[in-house]
């Protein structure tokens, strides 16, 4: 099953966004977004809350 994180690069590279595109959808920073991107083996590294995923899903009309 894929993790919040890897449906959230799935959704950037199907809809072309930016990373400061989705901090605006769903207003958080752009550093809580690279975050998210960034590889999960790096400390840096840190999960996007499915809610927020949510959110992002039903703005970019992928869930109703």
């Amino acid at each position: 099953m894929k993790t919040t994180n890897q449906k959230l690069n799935a959704l950037i590279r199907k809809h072309d966004l930016t990373s400061q595109q989705v901090a605006d959808l769903v207003q958080v920073s752009l550093d809580a977004v690279h975050s998210w991107r960034g590889s999960e083996t790096t400390t840096r590294s840190r999960v996007m809350p499915k809610g927020l995923l949510e959110l992002l899903e039903i703005k970019l009309g992928e869930k109703k």
